[in-house]
């Protein structure tokens, strides 16, 4: 437990520090570890309350990263057009271009100093082309029974029809292509979310 919470709080803080360079990011993070380790070599016998309260008493990731900005001049990165960009290229812009416009929304994604690593793979990875396939399986997808027809001189004579898919098979087609549409519009409203709020802070 006790490593999960410092790898955690470390997580969340190197996170917030994405925006500073890199040398600066890590000598800050190996100080706050070299601290929590200190802090914790004092107490053999911790307990989880007893981490939580070093943890406090060191301050939120977000208010330190703060003053590490401040003190290395380092201004925040805020979101702008490329960022909604980004957010707007990810759901519908392999719709719009099949392929290339959900590939220039994670190009973007990746560049932005806006979102964390984390963010960035979660907005990658669900779902891989936005809502291109939903749209290619609402297009291309025939429900219903399927009928061929033999006939003389122009005449249907008769038909022969298949059968339709079943009750369990349309209800597991509908809730597969309900996830395919809701997870990349949710994902992109989380991203805009994130942004927004990291533009508006300090």
């Amino acid at each position: 437990m006790a490593e999960r919470l410092v790898e955690k709080y470390l997580g969340e803080l190197k996170g917030e520090l994405r925006d500073l360079p890199r040398s600066r990011r890590q000598e800050l993070l190996a100080e706050i570890s070299d601290h929590i380790d200190a802090a914790l070599a004092q107490t053999p016998d911790h307990d989880e309350a007893e981490i939580r309260n070093v943890l406090e008493r060191l301050g939120d990731p977000t208010d330190i990263a703060q003053e590490a900005r401040q003190r290395f001049g380092v201004p925040r990165a805020r979101s702008g057009a490329f960022e909604v960009a980004a957010v707007i290229l990810l759901p519908v812009g392999g719709v719009v271009v099949p392929v290339l416009g959900w590939v220039a929304g994670v190009i973007l994604l990746w560049t932005s100093r806006v979102w964390t690593t984390r963010e960035k793979l979660a907005g990658t990875l669900l779902f891989p082309g936005g809502l291109l396939l939903p749209v290619l399986l609402l297009t291309g997808a025939v429900g219903g029974r399927v009928c061929f027809g033999s006939g003389v001189d122009g005449r249907v004579v008769s038909n022969t029809c298949g059968p339709g898919p079943s009750a369990l098979q349309l209800t597991t087609a509908i809730g597969t292509l309900a996830l395919l549409v809701v997870v990349p519009i949710a994902m992109a409203i989380f991203l805009g979310r994130r942004a927004q709020q990291r533009s508006s802070a300090g």
